[in-house]
């Protein structure tokens, strides 16, 4: 029977290259498509991103107008029906506030005042009411859209607060204020001057623009942009601007006022740069076929030999054992013996990791089940004792309130160390969470498991010094034992918890044993 003939590595690499060209391709635009809408998705999200943190300024700003405005709220002239006195103090106030005008209005919409003319000046009544019937019927502050101002006569918007009496609304105070005055919120940001921004108020009308807000302000925004904001919050979708520029838009919505921050980027710009980026994506692409196929002859010699080192290695690792490879000539087997090192010493670390505490390095909860499974089937055998002591500390949770986590942390540390020094080499201590620990004490009886609890309580209560504070602690234990108080080790846990429990319960440093 003549012999199967197969492919040399060289001839296989050589293949694999000239056979991948079409393949690579193809996967080649995958990516590069998908690198293109990653690139529009993260900048979408960076653009909300400062969308956000501009209505959260704009809503920093009402708040705090609300605030000074309420505050001028529980002025005794105005509750007194002192209005001359009142106009005198909010003229005065009305710097602080950043406002334009301050008025008091009575429930039916009559303006009672304004300090943009002098007290007594006859006033309007407010022609739509409806823009106040949320303070009326909630008595619950409100920012309004943007109207036009009955006593100013241009484009205001209002931040209104309910004025109290006895529980019952006598007045409604409000600031009116400029839309111009939320123009620093747009630069701030300080954004490329090609992009447009915005500030639409709860109607979708523009209040501030970066471009030509003199013949916008107060148009409606677009109907797929209000749309939008209708449906939800935050989002960000290609349309065209007022202008008819196609841009990338991106909104953020106030969820307390329901006024938003609109973002345009010109589609332009981001295109022409992602272009850039995608063309030498390809240069790249073909450089990279290109040079390997040439270096694929040369480089299959050596990864042969390289091969063939690392095979007996990795049937070791795959045994669980730690492979010895000695270095190679070759770099990219020296990467795999390299990698084949670190998965032995990962493998290694995880099977530590998962069977001890992270903070203290005690035996956790799992390692203690499957080594106390074990001496119990020894205790079994050869009719031995063992003793399992639960410990709970008292005072711990108070040191952690009050000095932090931090402190909390090494006290842990600190308690576990004390623990290990106490216990013989064939004993095992484990932290099952928080402040609860648990020993087991191998061919001990309840007798001596009881006398070693109690030097343990003396040991653990001794003063921790944690760094300029020393910390006073105690601990509650309690003792069950194989096999008087149980022949598992989940019962036998639980039976120790339960002891535990009973000690507690007599007070701190205490100790009590499980006889079920």
């Amino acid at each position: 029977m003549s012999e199967v003939r197969t492919p040399s590595i060289r001839m296989s690499l050589a293949s694999l290259v000239i056979g991948c060209v079409l393949p690579v391709v193809l996967v080649s635009a995958f990516l590069i498509f998908n690198f293109y809408e990653h690139e529009q998705i993260q900048l979408t999200n960076n653009a909300i991103s400062r969308a956000r943190a501009m209505i959260s300024n704009v809503d920093r700003g009402f708040a705090s107008t609300q605030a000074a405005l309420q505050a001028l709220g529980t002025s005794h002239r105005l509750t007194s029906g002192d209005l001359r006195g009142f106009h005198a103090r909010a003229t005065e106030e009305l710097r602080n506030l950043h406002a334009e005008n301050i008025i008091v209005i009575d429930p039916s919409g009559q303006l009672l005042l304004s300090t943009w003319v002098p007290f007594g000046t006859p006033l309007p009544k407010l022609a739509k009411p409806s823009l106040r019937k949320r303070i009326l019927e909630t008595g619950e502050p409100i920012v309004s859209n943007l109207f036009l101002g009955p006593v100013t006569h241009h484009p205001i918007f209002a931040i209104e607060v309910p004025v109290k009496r006895e529980g019952a609304l006598i007045y409604t105070l409000a600031a009116t204020i400029a839309p111009a005055q939320l123009s620093s919120v747009l630069t701030e940001q300080k954004l490329p001057n090609s992009w447009r921004a915005a500030i639409v108020d709860h109607s979708g009308s523009l209040v501030a623009r970066t471009h030509g807000i003199d013949k916008l302000l107060g148009k409606k925004a677009s109907s797929d942009l209000l749309q939008r904001m209708s449906l939800s919050g935050e989002a960000g979708f290609k349309s065209k601007t007022l202008e008819g520029i196609p841009v990338l838009s991106v909104y953020s919505k106030s969820p307390v006022t329901g006024w938003a921050v609109v973002i345009g980027m010109p589609l332009g710009e981001l295109t022409a740069g992602l272009r850039q980026t995608l063309t030498w994506l390809i240069l790249a692409t073909i450089s990279a076929l290109t040079i390997g196929l040439a270096l694929a002859w040369y480089l299959s010699g050596r990864i042969t030999r390289s091969i063939t080192a690392l095979t007996q290695s990795a049937v070791a690792l795959g045994f669980g054992e730690r492979p010895t490879i000695p270095p190679l000539h070759f770099r990219e087997a020296n990467q795999l013996r390299q990698a084949l090192l670190d998965a032995a010493t990962t493998l290694h670390q995880a099977k530590y990791d998962a069977q001890h505490d992270a903070l203290t390095g005690l035996a956790n909860r799992a390692l203690f089940h499957i080594v106390i499974t074990q001496q119990l089937a020894l205790c079994q055998r050869n009719s031995a004792e063992l003793a399992i002591l639960y410990i709970d500390l008292d005072g711990f949770k108070t040191v952690n309130d009050t000095h932090g986590h931090a402190l909390g942390d090494q006290l842990l540390r600190d308690v576990s160390v004390r623990l290990k020094r106490a216990i013989r080499k064939s004993d095992i201590a484990a932290r099952l969470g928080g402040d609860e620990f648990v020993i087991a004490l191998i061919h001990s009886s309840l007798e001596n498991a009881n006398a070693f609890a109690g030097k343990l309580i003396e040991i653990i209560s001794e003063p921790y010094r944690l760094g300029v504070i020393e910390a006073h602690i105690s601990a509650s234990i309690g003792i069950a034992g194989y096999p008087r108080s149980a022949t598992d080790v989940d019962i036998l846990l639980k039976n120790a918890d339960h002891a535990m429990y009973m000690a507690k319960s007599l007070g701190k440093g205490r100790v009590s044993t499980s006889l079920r």
